[in-house]
């Protein structure tokens, strides 16, 4: 199988790894260069701590940095089982899982390298306006993944959410209308509302957004009340049916804002879209790790913007 990875079809290649042909090729010397390095580094810790070289082991099953790269971005594409995974690649399901744990801190060195990764948050308003300065316009959105559901009864709550009538956990986004993804927030239990989110990673105390133009949908009515902007763009609400209005509509003037409003928001939409090409965005989630859980989202995003050719550099 892996002697034929570079004759597979650039649909192969895009179907089984998130990433065409030539985008693959070039992740793959800076993947193998983060290989090598952290390799070393491991063997420089294990020297100081047993004061001896480390043995050969086994034979590992990937041997090929190319190999590593495709099992890696194969997992987070399709998402197997490990029993399947294994299967797959020809070891057990065991192998196949301390692989995977052993090439995604390699996956993103890499595109750390290449300067690819989002944000997860900011120490400063400096800090946010400096690397925001070069977009006028932020566009602001909340992603939903579904979660395996918890035995436990008060557990399960803390990842219902009424809005999807599911398990959920969710992530705040941050795009520009390039569909770039600046800024994925770390991933909190689906109870927790989009804005009550927001506000608990920027506090409307600071000027964070003094200098933007903001777009965000109508589960961010009150942003202009917590934050100042440049300049806000929401939806108009529809007024409530009563029974002296019994059909509500908004006035044309409002629509024809709605309509601009959604043609530029829709971008986010988009980006979010692009991250969640990898199944493991798409499915419910039933990995146990945390860390994990977190982990995926931030590599996505990572992957979208390499795949997309944006970087911060």
């Amino acid at each position: 199988m892996f002697q034929k990875i570079a004759d597979y079809s650039e649909r192969q290649y895009r179907s089984l790894t998130g990433l065409s042909k030539e985008k693959f090729e070039e992740l793959l010397p800076i993947f193998k260069e983060c290989e090598e390095k952290m390799k070393e580094q491991h063997y420089q810790i294990y020297e100081q701590n047993y004061e001896r070289k480390p043995s050969a082991g086994g034979s590992p099953i990937f041997k090929k940095s190319e190999e590593q790269l495709f099992f890696t971005l194969f997992y987070l594409k399709t998402y197997p089982t490990f029993d399947v995974l294994g299967f797959t690649f020809g070891c057990s399901g065991k192998t196949a899982h301390q692989n995977l744990y052993k090439f995604l801190p390699v996956l993103e060195l890499a595109l750390e390298s290449l300067d690819c990764l989002p944000k997860r948050s900011f120490e400063s308003v400096e800090e946010f306006i400096e690397f925001m300065s070069k977009h006028q316009d932020l566009l602001i959105d909340a992603t939903e993944r579904l979660h395996h559901r918890k035995k436990d009864q008060e557990e399960q709550k803390k990842y219902y959410t009424k809005k999807s009538k599911t398990h959920v956990v969710k992530n705040t986004i941050i795009a520009t209308p390039a569909q770039m993804v600046l800024f994925v927030g770390h991933t909190v239990l689906g109870a927790i509302h989009d804005f009550a989110l927001f506000k608990a990673e920027f506090p409307p105390e600071f000027a964070w957004f003094l200098l933007f133009n903001i777009w965000v949908d109508l589960g961010y009515i009150g942003f202009s009340k917590n934050y100042y902007t440049a300049q806000l763009h929401i939806p108009f609400k529809r007024p409530y049916k009563t029974k002296e209005n019994p059909e509500p509509q908004l006035d044309p003037v409002k629509k024809e804002h709605n309509r601009k409003v959604s043609q530029k928001r829709v971008k986010v939409e988009n980006a979010i879209g692009g991250i969640k090409r990898l199944a493991i965005l798409q499915y419910r989630f039933r990995n146990k790790s945390q860390d994990l859980r977190d982990d995926v989202i931030f590599f996505a995003a990572g992957i979208w913007n390499f795949f997309k050719g944006f970087s911060f550099s």
